[in-house]
């Protein structure tokens, strides 16, 4: 390997900031997860922030950015649809427990003390997701709204929060497998980021999440095919793209194999299971991640993986690293 190939890799390593995905039980302690982040050398990790209270031992050291709350089934509720919304959330103590409250105005108040405690972790960014499924649709797959009708009531409530956010601190917005971001088409992405207020903010591609809108897809070559198609396909936009979570999801067989109906007893353990079966979370192991990564070249870059408890996935985070060209033996 000549010298000029070796500073070429050695830059390209450098030039992203790297995290993994994780959640701050109570009993974690930020020296041990500091040393996990260290024996991985990333730069930290993007920390899970779902409460509205800032954490009593905030874990600034060691996060670069941090993920808000989500509420996956919010339209309805927020449209005021009550017809709607009473289905799946029947009762008021569902309604608190969810929104915080029993109107939108309750809501928009949880969103903003979720991001007052995001940004007491002192994250370089944060991120949203920007999708709508009611519970009836996980399965049905019979959206009751578009991109546009999600996009438009996302950016509604982004801009009754986004004073919150300092300047100096980007808002990433997420792609999911439904409504909202969805495929990432060019003139929706257009149209939901003129409908935002102020410049910090871009796109967090979610590679996992892409993937599951396509169930063809049988092979990691073809999830990164695919990938790549979709991002080329948004021309300049494309630099709205800051960042990737990373992860691998050929749930193609499971999506096919689907009936069409919902069980008939949904029981939270049964949502898990049917949401883990398409979103699987998997490390990519093949070069397919490295075409990915060097052809985005985001700012951030967060392994988002599965583990079996509740501590960071180190051998599955290794595993993708040297997948994408971020990992050298004996570093």
């Amino acid at each position: 390997m000549t010298s000029d190939i070796v500073i070429k890799e050695i830059k390209r390593r450098h030039s992203v900031k790297q995290s993994v995905s994780h959640y701050m039980m109570p009993h974690d302690r930020e020296e041990e997860i500091e040393n996990a982040v260290r024996r991985l050398h990333l730069d930290g990790i993007e920390n899970l922030i779902y409460g509205t209270s800032p954490a009593p031992r905030p874990a600034g050291k060691i996060t670069v950015g941090c993920h808000l709350a989500y509420w996956p089934d919010w339209m309805d509720f927020y449209l005021r649809r009550k017809d709607f919304y009473e289905k799946d959330f029947p009762t008021k103590k569902s309604l608190l427990d969810t929104f915080g409250g029993t109107t939108v105005e309750d809501w928009i108040e949880k969103i903003r003390l979720n991001i007052r405690a995001a940004l007491a972790e002192k994250p370089e960014y944060l991120v949203w997701h920007v999708a709508h499924c009611s519970l009836d649709e996980i399965w049905t797959r019979r959206f009751r709204y578009t991109d546009r009708d999600v996009l438009k009531a996302a950016a509604e409530v982004y801009g009754a929060v986004a004073k919150e956010v300092p300047h100096s601190v980007t808002v990433l917005f997420e792609n999911i497998f439904w409504p909202g971001l969805y495929t990432l088409k060019p003139e929706e992405v257009d149209y939901f980021f003129h409908l935002l207020p102020g410049e910090n903010t871009g796109i967090m591609l979610d590679t996992g999440h892409l993937m599951n809108t396509n169930p063809d897809l049988v092979t990691e070559e073809d999830g990164a095919r695919y990938v790549l198609s979709v991002v080329n396909r948004l021309g300049s936009l494309k630099s709205l793209i800051k960042g990737i979570h990373l992860s691998c999801s050929l749930s193609g067989g499971y999506q096919k194999g689907l009936s069409g109906r919902a069980p008939a007893l949904v029981t939270p353990d049964v949502i898990s299971r049917h949401i883990t079966s398409i979103d699987q979370h998997r490390p990519f192991t093949t070069g397919a991640a490295r075409e990915i990564v060097d052809s985005i070249e985001p700012d951030y870059l967060t392994h988002e993986l599965f583990g079996t408890d509740f501590t960071i996935p180190e051998d599955k985070v290794r595993l993708q690293m040297k997948a994408a060209g971020l990992w050298k033996e004996g570093q």
